[in-house]
């Protein structure tokens, strides 16, 4: 891996990009939410081309980066705000309030829609939100754990575990084997649904595995052949914000 620094603009400064050389033909850049800059080109490409395409890219890169700053505050749940966003399900959406005769939330590709009784009540509005966002979380994860175990656990005689849904400040999921229960973080439910999956296997596994040992992750691997490429979406993607 290679560094090289980029200046982007006033507001930004300059950003380290890192540079991958690989057996491609492509070159792919990519800005993570971490405001971390990955740039993967072929191996034999030289230096100056490299320095060419990334001023010709600095724009992009400053653009990516402005977006992604003004968007830092929104996965803080605990402050919902008319026009705020946040991520759900791998997807920046936009938090709208709306009048109804019914306190309710709507979701559709680009949205979601908090229908309030009394618009002005930011405090009903948050209490709304919370409840929908737990409870949306724990219909998924109890579905996609279900479909988990069924698929791959079922045949090794071990109990259904218990679902236990709830914040954690430094954790994606736990799981506690001689209790047969896995914990999943509620805001693992603005991830894509792949990097869903991937926690719920994880821990799935500990209950025959407790220990991150090797055969840990041989089980892992032959059950989820891309889990460190989830992983890596799950931990560049997704930020908690807590």
């Amino acid at each position: 891996m290679e560094e090289k620094e980029l200046y982007l603009s006033p507001i930004n400064g300059s950003v380290k990009v890192e540079i991958y050389r690989k057996k491609i033909k492509n070159v792919h850049l990519k800005v993570f939410r971490s405001l971390t800059v990955y740039l993967s080109v072929p191996e034999q490409v030289p230096n100056d081309w490299i320095d060419h395409f990334l001023n010709q890219r600095t724009k992009w890169i400053d653009d990516q980066i402005t977006k992604y700053k003004k968007s830092s505050g929104y996965n803080n749940l605990s402050d919902i705000r008319n026009g705020s966003s946040t991520q759900f399900l791998g997807k920046d959406m936009r938090i709208l309030k709306e009048a109804s005769l019914q306190n309710h939330v709507e979701v559709d590709e680009k949205k979601v829609v908090v229908y309030l009784k009394k618009t002005d009540d930011e405090d009903m509005l948050q209490r709304t939100f919370t409840m929908w966002w737990r409870e949306t979380a724990r219909t998924l994860f109890q579905k996609e754990t279900d479909l988990c175990f069924d698929r791959v656990f079922k045949k090794y005689g071990i109990d259904r575990p218990i679902l236990c849904i709830k914040k954690m400040k430094t954790l994606w999921g736990s799981c506690t084997p001689n209790k047969c229960k896995i914990t999943l973080n509620e805001y693992l439910l603005k991830a894509d649904i792949r990097c869903i999956q991937y926690v719920i296997l994880h821990e799935l596994t500990h209950l025959l595995y407790p220990n991150h040992s090797k055969d840990f992750y041989d089980f892992l691997t032959v059950q989820m052949p891309d889990w460190k490429e989830r992983k890596k979406q799950l931990d560049m993607d997704v930020v908690q914000g807590l």
